[in-house]
């Protein structure tokens, strides 16, 4: 839910014209909530060594989230000039 509450808050800040550092800070909220759900996985690769995978699995998430946020926001701007 808080997902989609993120995504939902890009396109609104793309239909009002808000600046694009709300992407951003919507990704940042993605992945947040992606860890919240998977924390106790990333404590036990951490206690496995595994590190470097979890690294490239959270700039993942968030990259994830910036591609997810930001096509949110370009669809509520779209929206706004129809």
């Amino acid at each position: 839910m808080l997902g989609f509450i993120s995504i939902f808050a890009a396109s609104v800040a793309g239909f009002a014209d808000i600046g694009i550092w709300a992407v951003a800070a919507c990704a940042i909220a993605l992945a947040s909530t992606s860890y919240a759900e998977h924390h106790a996985l990333y404590r036990r690769g951490q206690e496995l060594g595994l590190t470097d995978t979890l690294r490239a699995t959270v700039l993942r998430s968030f990259g994830n989230g910036l591609i997810a946020s930001g096509a949110a926001y370009f669809c509520g701007w779209f929206l706004r000039l129809i």
